[in-house]
């Protein structure tokens, strides 16, 4: 009975970490979505200040 409840724990523990990693992905999705669709509007009224902060923004995510 012990070991049935130490492997539901660590099955339990698991999940958790599986469910923290993907919602980290589709945040991590969603904000790089955010700044292209930022970049393209920055390029489309010509702010190059707005260009360079979202592309500053973008290329230091794809370091992390």
């Amino acid at each position: 009975m012990y070991i049935d409840a130490y492997l539901q724990m660590r099955y339990e523990q698991a999940r958790g970490v599986l469910a923290e990693v993907i919602l980290e992905k589709a945040i991590r999705r969603f904000r790089e979505q955010r700044l292209r669709m930022l970049i393209d509007q920055a390029l489309d009224r010509r702010d190059e200040a707005a260009f360079y902060r979202y592309s500053s923004e973008l290329n230091g995510m794809r370091k992390d």
